[in-house]
């Protein structure tokens, strides 16, 4: 959900940015150290800790072995990620070159589910530990946290005055909400064509909108094609803020250009490659 996160937290422990990790939202898992281990959290504050002592994001720590990190209340944001060494390949099942988990298809990752109470997820050996921290995370990807950035449709099948009313409006993540797509609660947008259309390819970000006029925002366990017209598309580099959007939360939307949707990735770029560069 947000790719961000997750090359942040392998970028930590010295892994490709694809390694697999573990997605940990809204409320966490108790894991046991079997081993010692490197290790980083980064996305959501989900009040972690290791044997009782905070555990602070955005930094590489060792965990001893049986050492406990377990998390609490949510402070911040909805999705946190897991890293560690070496990444968790080893206990993952792979479909065409990836091991990411879809519950629906029930594929990848450990038998196509979540984790649940028991699971063993084997480690690769463990190199020294080399300190690492990367610093001022949200400042540079998540904030503002409840304004997203997105490109307007060219051409779009819905009446002129939707988009207008789309900037203009400040939605509320639906309870009905999940990782196949945002729905988003606020004024119904007009639509002209029963809102219905032929189906073209979407992406994440795509923001449909339904017969009801409610808008949904596409996200990473989305459908390859989709049949509701759009009033447009989050920027690449603001999928990870919408990522950390939870239920219930507001957010609005603000319209950018091409141009512009560039240039915000090539900042992010850029600031990443920074933080790859630092010892």
């Amino acid at each position: 959900m947000d790719p961000l996160a997750l090359t942040l937290a392998n970028l930590l422990v010295g892994n490709p940015a694809g390694a697999p990790a573990l997605e940990v939202t809204a409320m966490g898992p108790e894991l046991v150290f079997e081993k010692d281990t490197t290790l980083a959290l980064t996305g959501a504050q989900l009040g972690a800790t290791l044997d009782g002592e905070p555990l602070a994001t955005d930094q590489a720590h060792r965990a001893q072995a049986g050492q406990q990190l377990r998390f609490g209340a949510r402070a911040r944001g909805a999705r946190a990620y897991l890293a560690v060494a070496g990444g968790f390949g080893l206990s993952a099942q792979s479909f065409r070159d990836s091991v990411a988990t879809d519950v629906e298809a029930g594929l990848g990752g450990l038998g196509g589910r979540p984790l649940k109470a028991g699971d063993v997820l084997e480690l690769e050996p463990q190199p020294p530990f080399q300190a690492r921290a990367i610093h001022d995370v949200w400042e540079h990807g998540y904030q503002p946290l409840d304004v997203v950035r997105f490109i307007p449709e060219q051409g779009s099948r819905l009446p002129p005055e939707a988009l207008e009313q789309f900037v203009a409006a400040r939605f509320r993540i639906s309870p009905r909400s999940n990782r196949v797509g945002y729905r988003l609660e606020g004024p119904a947008l007009p639509t002209e064509t029963g809102g219905l259309q032929l189906s073209e390819p979407v992406a994440p970000g795509t923001i449909q909108v339904p017969p009801d006029g409610q808008p949904i925002v596409l996200m990473a366990d989305r459908q390859t094609t989709g049949g509701y017209p759009r009033v447009g598309h989050v920027i690449r580099a603001d999928v990870p803020r919408l990522a950390q959007l939870w239920l219930g939360d507001s957010v609005s939307f603000r319209a950018v250009t091409l141009d512009e949707a560039r240039q915000a990735s090539r900042e992010l770029q850029t600031w990443l490659e920074k933080e790859a560069r630092q010892p």
